[in-house]
């Protein structure tokens, strides 16, 4: 299969080293490598990071289109989480978007931004212009609700993400993003409302404690599995991207869900060698169970 992942690969800072990562990077990585897809990216890119970035992924064995941008976003990373940016003002145009998919003909597209580089307005038009494209769509939600404050990284929600949602087959935010209330019942009962008169789908992770899949106006619970945390970042990701491959290949929702949980899960414990294999997934698929018992 092919897919197309859209947003900014970043310069991630955790204590004195520098390192790759975004949402490019992570679920590129988990596409081409792991899941064997042929894996395009669509990423802001600058003069500072231009040979970095284009050997990496080319050693990688994914493809490689930019957007011309003054900075790539730069994190910095404590714990597993993103608590600082130092970002430029860089957008990736709908249009390009549009022209790559025609080109492509991609089965899988992930938009994900890690911040701001999409038009929410722009790309819910872009998105309507595609709906007889047949690619399973997927959005991560972060980079739309985070704001750079004093503080660090805030979180800002804007009720237009729902008509986003509305338009893709999967959604996937963490608990702390769908920050439009702190109660997590009262979060899970409004998009669970709001979703339900479309097809599309909406995974709500909390960290290493459960993962929730609100669907056809039902919520389904499961706990991921237990691991030794090495390195949390991109988990969200991988778990995303693993769901819509195998959605894009014909399994069903729980499947695909439960799929990514395992990705995510092992990628977290094994950050630092073999993420996983597919036979890993299918090892490891039965211990993920969902009940329909929310929150």
């Amino acid at each position: 299969m092919r897919a197309l992942v859209v947003g900014s690969t970043t310069i991630d800072v955790l204590d004195k080293t520098f390192r790759i990562g975004g949402s490019t990077y992570y679920g590129g990585v988990t596409l081409s490598r792991y899941l064997g897809d042929e894996t395009h990216v669509l990423t802001t890119i600058d003069d500072n990071v231009s040979r970095y970035f284009r050997s990496t992924f080319s050693e990688l064995g994914i493809s490689l289109h930019s957007v011309k941008c003054s900075r790539v976003p730069h994190f910095v990373i404590k714990q597993g989480k993103a608590v600082n940016v130092v970002v430029n003002d860089c957008r990736i145009p709908p249009d390009v978007v549009r022209d790559l998919i025609r080109i492509i003909k991609p089965d899988i597209i992930f938009l994900a931004p890690v911040y701001r580089e999409i038009d929410v307005r722009d790309y819910i038009n872009l998105l309507r212009s595609l709906k007889d494209v047949t690619a399973f769509k997927a959005l991560d939600i972060q980079g739309l609700v985070r704001v750079s404050t004093n503080e660090g990284i805030k979180c800002s929600w804007r009720e237009d993400l729902l008509d986003l949602m509305s338009l893709v087959n999967l959604t996937h935010g963490n608990i702390k993003e769908f920050c439009f209330s702190n109660n997590v019942e009262y979060i899970i009962k409004s998009l669970t409302d709001a979703m339900k008169p479309y097809d599309g789908a909406v995974t709500i992770t909390m960290d290493s404690s459960y993962v929730y899949l609100l669907h056809g106006g039902k919520c389904f619970k499961a706990t991921p599995l237990k691991v030794v945390i090495t390195d949390e970042v991109g988990a969200g990701d991988v778990f995303t991207v693993s769901a819509a491959h195998y959605a894009a290949e014909g399994k069903d929702l729980l499947y695909a869900v439960r799929a990514g949980i395992v990705a995510a899960s092992l990628k977290v414990w094994r950050a630092h060698g073999t993420w996983f294999t597919k036979e890993d997934l299918e090892k490891y698929l039965h211990q993920i169970v969902f009940s329909q018992t929310c929150p």
